[in-house]
C-alpha cells in the first residue's frame, strides 16, 4: 500500500470515528439542518413543544419523563427526517444511565397471619349483617301483604263525627240518582231501595221505612259512606287524586287534617275520585297496577314502589 492510499484510510477512519462518537440528539440535528427545517418545523410536525425538541438535541434527557417515552420521540423524529433509527437508538441506550438492577427481598419473619380473634370478629360481623338484612326482608314482605290482611279481615275506618253515625251503620252500596230529586235531598222510600236492590241482583234484606228521626240522620249515614264511596263530593279550592286500577289493589288515602277518605280493595277495572286539601298520605299496594293523577296530572309510583312487596308509600302536597 502506497503513502496516498495509506493517508487517504487513516482520514476515512478518522471521520468515521468522529461520526460515532456523535451522539443521538446532534445525529438529529445535523440530519435536520441538511433537509432545510427549523425547530419550530419539527415541533409542529411532532406535535411537541420547541423546548423538547431542543432538549432532545442537546441530549438533555431530564426534562423527559422516562426513557420510554424519550425511544420513542426518538423514533418519530427519525421517521420525520427519514433516516435510519437503529443507529439513534443504540447511541441513546448508550447515553442514558444503566437501570438499576432489580433486587428481591424475602420476608420470613413477622409476616402477619389473621388470628382467630380477628376472624371470630370479621364472622360476626358478616353474621350481624345477614340478620339486619333478613330483618329487613321481613318487613317489606309484611308491610307488602297489608292489602290482603285488609282483605281478609276488612275494618270500618270511619270517623264518627255525629251521634246518628255511631248509632246508624247502613250497608255499603251506592244509591242511585233517584235519591236526590226536585232540587231537594231526600233519602229513597223502602220500594225505591227495593227496586235498586232487584236491578243490582243484591240479596241484602229489604230496609223498612224509617221514621222522621230516622230520615233526618239520614243524610249524615249516607256522607259518611262518602268516604270509601267511588267519588267525594268537591269542595271549593279541593285537590283533586284520581286512582285508576289495572289489577286489585288495597289502597289508603289521608288528607291533610288526616282524615280517611279511603281504606279498601279496589277491583281490576274500577277508579276512585277523591277531593280534600292537600297534603294527602298515600299507601297503594300492588302499585305498579294502579294509576295515579294528581289535580289532572299524571304521577310516577315507580320510584315509591318497595322492592320487596309491591307498596307504595307516597306525600303529596
Amino acid at each position: 500500500m502506497d503513502p496516498a492510499d495509506r493517508d487517504q484510510t487513516s482520514r476515512g477512519a478518522e471521520a468515521e470515528g468522529t461520526q460515532t462518537e456523535q451522539s443521538a440528539g446532534q445525529l438529529l440535528r445535523t440530519a435536520r439542518l441538511a433537509r432545510g427545517m427549523s425547530i419550530e418545523d419539527v415541533a409542529r410536525q411532532l406535535r411537541l413543544s420547541v423546548r423538547q425538541i431542543a432538549a432532545l438535541e442537546e441530549d438533555d434527557y431530564d426534562k423527559f419523563p422516562s426513557a420510554t417515552f424519550l425511544r420513542g420521540f426518538v423514533r418519530n423524529y427519525a421517521k420525520l427526517l427519514q433516516v435510519d433509527e437503529g443507529p439513534l437508538l443504540r447511541q441513546l441506550q448508550q447515553s442514558l444511565p444503566p437501570l438499576p438492577a432489580p433486587t428481591i427481598s424475602y420476608q420470613i419473619e413477622g409476616i402477619p397471619f389473621p388470628s382467630n380473634q380477628k376472624r371470630g370478629r370479621r364472622n360476626l360481623i358478616i353474621a350481624g349483617a345477614a340478620v339486619l338484612a333478613l330483618l329487613l326482608l321481613i318487613y317489606e314482605i309484611y308491610s307488602g301483604n297489608e292489602g290482603n290482611k285488609e282483605k281478609q279481615q276488612p275494618a270500618a275506618k270511619v270517623e264518627t263525627t255525629t251521634e246518628a253515625e255511631q248509632v246508624v251503620t247502613p250497608p255499603q252500596f251506592e244509591l242511585p240518582s233517584a235519591v236526590s230529586t226536585g232540587g231537594t235531598d231526600s233519602v229513597a222510600s223502602g220500594e225505591e231501595v227495593r227496586m235498586v236492590e232487584q236491578k243490582h241482583g243484591t240479596q241484602a234484606p229489604v230496609p223498612t221505612p224509617a221514621p222522621p228521626a230516622a230520615r233526618q240522620a239520614a243524610p249524615s249515614v249516607i256522607a259518611s259512606e262518602s268516604a270509601n264511596a267511588a267519588t267525594s263530593e268537591p269542595t271549593d279550592g279541593a285537590d283533586v287524586l284520581r286512582l285508576v286500577f289495572e289489577g286489585e289493589s288495597w289502597v289508603e288515602v289521608k288528607d291533610s287534617r288526616g282524615r280517611l277518605l279511603l281504606s279498601k280493595v279496589n277491583s281490576p277495572g274500577t277508579e276512585q275520585v277523591l277531593y280534600g286539601k292537600s297534603p294527602f298520605s298515600l299507601a297503594i299496594g300492588n302499585a305498579s297496577e294502579v294509576k295515579l293523577a294528581y289535580n289532572n296530572k299524571p304521577v310516577d309510583l315507580s320510584p315509591y314502589i318497595n322492592a320487596y312487596g309491591g307498596t307504595a308509600r307516597l306525600s303529596l302536597k
